[in-house]
């Protein structure tokens, strides 16, 4: 049997272990176990997870639900770490218990040095990159939203495909899950990272959706987009600069009114990834002796709105 661990069931971890848990329920070949805590993690133990998506809703009931990864008392096969990049060592402190020798831990956390991050706290330990395109929150405690009834997951190990990625993606894909292993993995997370980066950065300074912000400061989401490619060229990855436009307006799908995490995380007084998703771009611009004055001047503006 293989165990596949959740950590992090808000809008990702909860999307895609709800969808794993609902295909393989009282499966002998796949055992979902999920990790959440407080009110979330009590609701899902005794009435389920709920995945709500336009094109109909479903419950489903993993194999464990538990507040510390010890109390499963398993060994995982692979570990899809789903947190918000600010509880990341938190995350992995915790999973310690359930990793082995032949564990896999996959990060589908925001940001273009996580993978390393995770690997730096688990030196002994098979650590993959990955990533996910997914617009998914959880709305009420047991209760996870999809807003566009999708998402794709890319994974891979920065080398060749082995057994271990064939599996997962088999696992993944059986389980309704777009999914693909990638020999390119570490130009897709940067790919992924410009995304993201520049869509947080746009809404949440304007306070804004993405689109919409895109509408109103054109110049000032180009130009962004233009400092955050700049940093993954000096990295090693060349990036077209119209291509990653027209790849962010299509991730948002034409809709108007969505925005990202870190948005609605600053509107409710949240913590947000701002460090990971828009701090990371200066301070790597800086090592690597290149100017991002748009990016230093809103990651400035938006560290003193958090403070407030």
């Amino acid at each position: 049997m293989k165990r596949i661990v959740i950590t992090g069931l808000g809008g990702v971890g909860g999307f895609y272990g709800g969808m794993l848990a609902r295909a393989f329920p009282t499966n002998d070949r796949v055992a979902v176990y999920f990790v959440a805590r407080g009110t979330h993690g009590q609701e899902i133990k005794r009435n389920g997870l709920r995945v709500e998506m336009p094109t109909g809703s479903f419950t489903a009931r993993p194999s464990d639900v538990v507040g510390d990864p010890a109390d499963l008392r398993i060994t995982a096969d692979y570990v899809l770490c789903c947190t918000k990049s600010y509880d990341l060592e938190d995350a992995i402190d915790a999973i310690f218990p359930v990793v082995g020798e032949r564990t896999v831990v996959v990060p589908l956390l925001n940001g273009a040095d996580i993978r390393d991050r995770v690997a730096s706290l688990m030196p002994d330990v098979t650590v993959w990159y990955g990533l996910t395109y997914i617009v998914s929150m959880k709305v009420a405690p047991g209760i996870i939203r999809n807003e566009h009834g999708r998402g794709k997951v890319l994974f891979g190990s920065g080398g060749n495909r082995c057994e271990a990625g064939d599996e997962l993606e088999n696992i993944l894909r059986e389980a309704g899950i777009q999914a693909a292993w990638h020999d390119d993995i570490r130009l897709q997370v940067w790919k992924k990272y410009i995304i993201i980066s520049v869509s947080a950065t746009v809404s949440t300074y304007f306070d804004l959706s993405v689109l919409q912000a895109f509408n109103r400061h054109p110049d000032t989401c180009n130009l962004l987009l233009r400092e955050a490619i700049s940093v993954a060229r000096a990295e090693g990855f060349d990036l077209e600069e119209e291509h990653c436009r027209l790849e962010l307006l299509k991730a948002w799908g034409g809709d108007y009114n969505s925005t990202t995490s870190m948005h609605r995380d600053f509107r409710d007084r949240r913590p947000t990834e701002v460090n990971s998703l828009c701090g990371y771009i200066v301070r790597e611009a800086a090592r690597l002796g290149l100017e991002v004055p748009a990016y230093r001047e809103i990651y400035r503006g938006l560290k003193v709105g958090i403070s407030r």
